[in-house]
């Protein structure tokens, strides 16, 4: 539904109201019952915001304290990028006439997340629907319409979705949680994903990195309006898991960002050091997809001109079926494999969202130094295994294979995992570190060892370069989430049938954050929770998070620490590393044999720190 249509069913519903009530004035525009210059009512809190447009929002409570919390969801920011606008910067949306409705979420951006959302996207475009028009973000405030005190506006958090640029929405982020104390404003935006954000040509007409100039001129939007919604536009915290991670760290290095954008970062399970943040090679990528959705023309501007015309469905499909060559029949997953979907040093296109290699900028220090809060979760690697047992054991059907395990699969997990030189030297150094003898040819054996292997390649070590680059030039928190509650992310809602648990998960901390949909923490889990965004909202209000009166979260003041170890009571803890092999140290959910002892601690840092060192030669080559 676009803004006009939007708009015509409010007038709708303001109409029917104002008959109800004997043609109140004060009921149109859709308040039922007052004004707009009073807020309107509780039932929908009426915003005006000068250049824009009226917003009719909605009212909820926070999740402990009750405080009264007003939404306002699905505001554009933006124009659709449908048309001539696919694949090019953003622009902002126009104002709007009368009270738009903004009391439900806004359609998602299209992506190919499963058969049936691919087969209602397809029944929509086929309607004549515009599926593009989905640029739009959420707003949530503690402060009621026309009671902001303008001498205290509150710190903004500007929240990034994750969903390796392909999947995600604004939808799943709520903030029952965040704003409990009454003291926070609340931002999250949707941008474009998979091909329709992130494929380069390398051309004026197909630059890439659109989804980040979407996220850009979110931030744009909030410097210039969040102030109505009682937030200050100079503390916003910028924060993001997984691929959202990668981004703010993104953010921290283009050239398109400036200064005042925000103040503060929280980067969460990602960073744009991590091999699978960056592609490596668009074009070639780019080409793959093309073919693949029935564009071949070698010239590259006519195979722009072709993708231009290509139906959104057929263009997801394409993009899905390009990864699934690159993952179920060239086990490649990360190291730049993959492409329409991720980040692009440009080499086109106006205004360039990012213009050398990350790796680069932050080794030099050329990125907006800020106050920084980072982290990982404990078994960040058995989502990884997961697909590590999918797209290798299962295909191939090698699970039980002693010989295959013994001899080729460890390589195969570093290949996939985006280890390059494999060489049998490498291969060693990784066996003799995390599997004892009696293990390797054994998969159950095995998985301990694995999970802290996939975490580490693909998420830990690369999170850990990012903040070692930050810690001299700004105050660096470092934490490593622990806590095992009853819910978890596991599976990301599907049914999975692996012969291991998935521990504190990748994504797991976001349970913490944000209410989850399809389930409530026990009580003892809400102390956690309250915690958690404790954490986040003392770093993002005062540059300091604090846990409680009896520990204190000092930021790092070496390459390895402090950290904070949040379980069910946090404490601090000095060498990071030991997060390295966090699981074959304590054992995971459905294996209790703890292999190491609490005085082989300090050999565990070493292991670490002999492969941090080899992490970083890695990906020197």
């Amino acid at each position: 539904m676009d803004v006009g249509q939007r708009l015509l069913v409010l007038v709708v519903m303001s109409c029917s109201a104002t008959a109800a009530i004997g043609g109140s004035e004060e009921a149109i525009g859709g308040t039922r019952g007052g004004s707009s210059e009073d807020g309107g009512d509780q039932q929908c809190p009426i915003l005006n915001i000068p250049e824009l447009g009226s917003l009719c929002g909605t009212t909820d409570t926070s999740a402990w304290s009750n405080i009264t919390l007003y939404n306002y969801q699905n505001i554009p920011y933006a124009l659709p990028p449908s048309g001539h606008r696919r694949f090019k910067p953003p622009e902002p949306a126009h104002p709007w006439n009368g009270v738009l409705d903004a009391t439900k979420f806004g359609k998602k951006c299209p992506q190919a997340n499963t058969e049936k959302e691919l087969k209602d996207l397809r029944t929509r475009i086929n309607s004549g629907e515009d599926v593009g028009d989905c640029l739009t973000l959420n707003v949530y405030t503690p402060v009621a319409p026309g009671k902001c005190d303008k001498h205290n506006l509150l710190s903004v958090m500007f929240y990034i979705h994750g969903g390796s640029f392909r999947v995600g929405s604004a939808h799943d982020f709520r903030p029952n949680y965040l704003l409990d104390e009454g003291d926070i404003v609340l931002i999250v935006p949707q941008y474009r994903l998979g091909p329709l954000g992130f494929l380069s040509l390398q051309t004026d007409e197909l630059p890439g990195d659109m989804g980040f100039m979407d996220m850009v001129l979110a931030l744009k939007w909030t410097q210039k309006y969040i102030k109505y919604f009682c937030g200050d536009s100079s503390r916003v915290t910028l924060f993001g898991q997984s691929a959202g991670g990668a981004a703010v760290t993104l953010m921290m290095a283009s050239p398109l960002v400036t200064p005042d954008m925000f103040q503060r970062v929280i980067v969460q399970s990602g960073s744009s050091l991590c091999d699978w943040a960056l592609d490596r090679d668009p074009v070639e990528h780019a080409k793959r997809i093309a073919e693949l959705a029935n564009c071949t023309d070698e010239n590259r501007d006519e195979l722009a001109l072709c993708l231009h015309r290509t139906n959104t469905w057929e263009l997801l499909v394409a993009h899905s079926d390009f990864l699934t060559e690159v993952l179920v029949t060239e086990g490649q997953a990360v190291k730049g494999n993959n492409g329409g979907n991720h980040a692009v040093i440009q080499q086109a296109g106006p205004n360039s969202f990012l213009i050398e290699d990350p790796h680069v900028l932050f080794k030099e220090g050329r990125y907006r130094h800020v106050p920084m809060m980072a982290g990982i979760t404990k078994h960040e690697g058995s989502f990884f295994l997961g697909n590590i047992y999918d797209f290798i054991l299962v295909r191939d059907n090698v699970t039980n294979d002693t010989e295959y395990l013994k001899k080729e699969f460890i390589k195969d997990t570093l290949q996939f995992s985006g280890i390059d030189g494999t060489t049998g030297a490498i291969t060693d150094i990784f066996q003799d570190k995390y599997f004892k003898d009696d293990e390797v040819g054994n998969f159950t054996a095995m998985i301990p060892g694995l999970i802290d292997i996939c975490g580490v390649t693909l998420l830990k070590a690369c999170l850990l370069q990012q903040i070692r680059h930050n810690w001299q030039l700004q105050p660096s928190y470092l934490y490593s989430f622990n806590y095992k509650g009853h819910l978890t992310k596991f599976g990301y809602g599907e049914e999975v049938n692996y012969p291991f648990g998935g521990g504190v998960a990748h994504s797991d901390d976001l349970l913490y954050l944000f209410p989850h949909t399809k389930g409530e923490l026990y009580p003892h889990e809400v102390e956690v929770a309250k915690t958690v965004v404790g954490l986040w909202t003392s770093f993002s209000k005062d540059g300091q998070p604090y846990v409680n009166d009896d520990v204190e979260w000092l930021p790092m003041s070496s390459a390895n620490g402090p950290y904070l170890r949040i379980e069910k009571t946090s404490r601090l803890k000095d060498h990071f590393m030991e997060e390295f092999n966090i699981t074959i140290t304590e054992g995971y959910p459905g294996n209790s044999e703890n292999r190491t002892s609490d005085g082989q601690n300090l050999q565990t840092y070493k292991v670490g720190l002999l492969l941090s060192i080899l992490f970083t030669c890695l990906r020197s080559l």
